[in-house]
């Protein structure tokens, strides 16, 4: 049976042979087995090197794991444990990722290393995905510095060791790509395998993290500006058949829908009372938006995070460059044939734009990382395209601007790995909290004492509740977000203990003055040096 050929997208460096880099291209084509394990191989290392054993302090991995220990346990289903009374169904945080680690913490149970080497693979499995993806798009020598880029990039590697959903996001959208991709040029419009494999991949990226939901948006515009209606029609049956359970599931569960999309409804989530957005204060959240990360977050895309100076006036430069090669090389991609790769971007971009202002940052963007990667690739090639236009042609000026993103991308870790090394040496020899700020140090010791000294049957008032139950095994509540002492009083009066903590600005602004209103509902019980952190008894 004869091989079915691999039709090439479109591109801004279109892979036509040329004959003076033909040999060019036959070495890389050569060498592609080599180039492919050095890809891997690179970001095994890196992310070896640059590993963190520690819990990350965002909350958001404590509630995962619950979550997954919530699957395993017989009649709780996907429930909230945590906090007092029965186990609650759970609707903020969808099931994929606690599904993914549920084996994990079967196996080694709270073991963090363990269930980091979930991201690690997964990590791993994202770079071969974006390889394969972008071999059908461009040149052999662009092709083989992508992939690099992608291997070496700093926020592909930060994440990898961190027990949350950014990086099983990455690798099932890069995975749901590839199948599209390779459906469009291979199946000629029949609906095959790999069009349902993209299908599956898409519907469980939404199981995952809610913005996810940019999927389905985007499959329906690509599929609806194609004129594709029967290849529409199965696709929106199909999501509709994959995610609807869960969200009826959901406001059976909680008569309202994600607190995540609620989010995008209101000024800001950690001031509630600020009220609904209206439809100006969606465009002033556009336009912070699109300040933040095209001032920052697009230079951090490239050199990382720890070795920026964000408010510096370099990066703001750098930054705001990488912004519009980004914006070239996805126009010139959209006027010269557009794929659903485009499409994707352009919807995830406008879903991170329109985001609550006060949550902007790099790891919103992280799942589109390796794209943003080939896009600036892209750009280069449309401006210096009438400099050498064969070398254009040839994928020669993406294949350099991939390398400088690739070195980039390894110097500013390397810089970093002397540092981390040293962390490792100070948490493999007894010190749990090597390598955090002192407040954080305080907070941990904090929940030490709290596990010592306290009934099993207590509860916490905490600003971290997952993270805490997670150390200490109590249950826990949160305080309302609210400027009226007295609701925050009624409510943290319910608990046994209140945690004080210098780790998050709405401790200061919402808990302390409903303590200070009434400072004889409560008794010091331990405390720390500074930054202060204090265990406060709530007297009965």
């Amino acid at each position: 049976m004869a091989r079915r050929s691999r039709k090439k997208l479109t591109s801004a460096v279109a892979p036509q042979p040329v004959s003076r880099y033909g040999n060019l291209n036959q070495t890389v084509r050569k060498y592609r087995r080599h180039i492919y394990a050095l890809s891997l191989l690179l970001n095994l290392f890196l992310c070896l090197v640059l590993f963190d054993p520690k819990p990350h302090t965002g909350g958001d991995n404590a509630l995962y794991i619950i979550l997954a220990e919530s699957i395993l346990r017989a009649g709780d289903g996907f429930s909230d444990t945590i906090s007092p009374g029965e186990p609650k169904p759970h609707t903020q945080y969808p099931f994929g990722y606690p599904l993914l680690l549920a084996p994990l913490v079967a196996l080694a149970g709270r073991n963090l290393i363990v269930l980091k080497l979930l991201s690690l693979i997964l990590s791993l499995g994202s770079v071969a995905l974006f390889s394969r993806l972008v071999e059908r798009i461009v040149s052999p020598p662009a092709w083989a510095f992508l992939s690099l880029a992608a291997a070496a990039n700093p926020v592909i590697v930060e994440y990898s060791h961190w027990e949350l959903s950014e990086m099983p996001f990455l690798f099932f959208s890069l995975l749901a790509l590839y199948y599209l991709i390779a459906w469009e040029a291979e199946e000629k419009g029949r609906l095959g395998r790999k069009f349902w494999f993209s299908v599956l991949a898409m519907a469980f990226t939404v199981h995952i993290r809610s913005a996810g939901i940019a999927f389905p948006a985007a499959g329906f515009l690509y599929f609806a500006m194609r004129k594709r209606w029967r290849t529409l029609a199965f696709f929106i049956l199909s999501m509709v058949l994959l995610l609807s359970p869960w969200i009826i599931r959901n406001r059976l569960a909680s008569g309202a829908s994600s607190n995540y999309v609620q989010a995008l409804f209101i000024k800001n989530p950690y001031a509630p009372e600020e009220g609904a957005v209206t439809m100006a204060d969606l465009a002033k959240r556009l336009l912070t938006n699109l300040k933040i990360y095209s001032g920052s977050e697009m230079a951090r895309v490239i050199l990382g995070s720890e070795v920026l100076d964000r408010e510096g006036t370099a990066v703001k430069v750098f930054s705001i460059a990488a912004t519009v090669l980004l914006v070239a090389g996805l126009a010139v991609r959209l006027v010269r044939g557009y794929s659903f790769l485009e499409i994707y971007t352009l919807v995830f971009l406008g879903l991170v734009l329109l985001w609550p202002e006060v949550w902007s940052d790099v790891r919103f963007i992280m799942p589109l990382v390796p794209l943003i990667l080939f896009y600036l690739a892209e750009g280069v090639a449309l401006i210096m395209r009438p400099l050498l236009p064969d070398m254009a042609a040839a994928g020669i000026w993406v294949a350099s601007a991939a390398c400088l993103a690739a070195l980039s991308g390894l110097g500013t870790q390397l810089w970093r790995a002397p540092d981390n090394l040293a962390m490792l040496g100070h948490y493999f020899h007894g010190d749990r909290y090597s390598g955090y700020p002192t407040a954080w140090r305080n907070f941990f010791e904090a929940a030490d004492w709290v596990k010592e000294n306290t009934p099993q049957t207590c509860v916490v008032t905490v600003r971290k509740p997952g993270l805490f139950y997670l150390y200490t095994g109590r249950r826990v509540d949160g305080y309302p977000f609210t400027a009226n002492a007295d609701s925050v009083l009624a409510q943290i009066t319910k608990t046994d203990y209140v945690i004080i903590d210098a780790v998050s600005g709405t401790t200061y602004r919402y808990l302390v003055p409903a303590i200070q209103k009434a400072p004889e509902r409560f008794k010091m019980v331990f405390r720390t040096g500074e930054p202060f952190t204090g265990v406060l008894e709530v007297v009965r």
